[in-house]
């Protein structure tokens, strides 16, 4: 009997001290501002409280669709796209101080919306307005082999550069690491593409034997071969 009275004493003088500690909302109760945190105060009802300035939750900031607490300074700051100043903002942002928004700054872009017909998009990275892979301003906008067509904002290749084989002329082909059309193999540009003892024909774009030359007996006229050791046309040597 005296164990049990001596654990009801020991509740009673226990069970004070621990409902000291909390509330039903959870609140640390007090005496002194030092029984708080450095951003609270002791309120007169004895539980802490945010100081002016400070905040708990984004309820205390005032508007909860238009400010957040900071978890980690307790002070109030602005949402995405609310501000009293440009500083509120992103760079490419300025805030219009009447409506208490962030907007896009002149020469900038939040989407593809901002930008000029159908041959620009906004980039992400920039919030500038930039031609589309083909698509020009000026030359810079270009690879090195391409040049700006103003009127038309597109970029088009250098005489002799290619993208592809539609570039160049029906008997050469792009070489796509150099973006320089070359000659395609069986045909030629010049006599340099030739052998020796040929020429180009530059009807055909192929060469063909020099006169007097031959790669072929065909090549020769009648009475004739060709010795294709040294491409020639011979007669027969008399038996």
């Amino acid at each position: 009997m005296k164990s049990v009275d001596a654990l009801l004493i020991a509740i009673m003088l226990v069970l004070p001290i621990l409902l000291m500690g909390c509330t039903g909302d959870n609140v640390k109760t007090c005496s002194t501002d030092g029984d708080c945190q450095t951003w609270q105060k002791c309120s007169e009802k004895g539980t802490c409280v945010a100081r002016a300035g400070f905040c708990e939750v984004g309820s205390d900031c005032g508007d909860a669709n238009k400010y957040d607490c900071d978890k980690k300074s307790h002070k109030c700051t602005f949402k995405k796209g609310f501000c009293a100043t440009d500083a509120d903002c992103e760079s490419w942002q300025q805030c219009d101080a009447v409506r208490g928004v962030c907007q896009v700054r002149a020469g900038f872009c939040n989407s593809t919306d901002y930008c000029e017909g159908d041959w620009q998009y906004c980039n992400e990275d920039t919030h500038k307005c930039t031609p589309l892979k083909g698509k020009c301003i000026n030359d810079f906008d270009c690879e090195s082999w391409e040049l700006c067509t103003i009127a038309t904002k597109t970029c088009t290749v250098i005489a002799g550069r290619c993208n592809s084989n539609n570039d160049c002329n029906a008997w050469e082909e792009c070489e796509v690491k150099t973006h320089y059309c070359k000659v395609k193999q069986g045909f030629c540009g010049n006599e340099k593409d030739c052998r020796s003892w040929e020429y180009c024909n530059l009807a055909t774009r192929r060469c063909a034997p020099k006169s007097g030359h031959c790669n072929v007996d065909e090549d020769c006229g009648a009475g004739t071969y060709c010795d294709k050791s040294a491409h020639t046309c011979k007669e027969p040597s008399n038996i």
